[in-house]
């Protein structure tokens, strides 16, 4: 009989140890009504951004983290009304906007002549 009960435990705990380690299934359903947040790094540099180019759904809000790796730099984009302050090489900032436009629309670095001299890039919302 103590075998028997022994068995019977082993078994439980094992199932148990079993049941634990299987992957569990998760499933994130979005409404209609939620907005995606995407978020973005854009790194400047003399008379460059990378990425150049940003695409987003209309309706997104949308989180840009801006590096400055090098120099002065701020980064601008009207149709949505944000801007970066000016900041320094090694410093970041992060702007965030729901892209409630259709079009596309530049982004730009309004110090000096930096963007006639490059440094611009277009972002997109389709």
């Amino acid at each position: 009989m103590k075998t028997l009960i022994t068995v019977l435990i082993v078994v439980i705990i094992a199932a148990a140890v079993w049941l634990f380690l299987q992957p569990q299934q998760q499933s994130v359903t979005i409404s209609p009504s939620e907005s995606t947040v995407r978020e973005f790094t854009v790194e400047g540099s003399p008379f460059k951004f990378v990425p150049n180019e940003i695409r987003v759904q209309q309706g997104d809000t949308v989180r840009i983290v801006f590096n400055n790796v090098q120099g002065t730099h701020d980064f601008v984009l009207d149709a949505f009304n944000v801007r970066t302050e000016i900041i320094q090489g090694g410093e970041s900032q992060t702007i965030e906007f729901v892209a409630d436009q259709n079009d596309k629309f530049e982004y730009y670095c309004s110090i000096g002549n930096h963007r006639a001299m490059g440094m611009v890039g277009t972002l997109t919302v389709e």
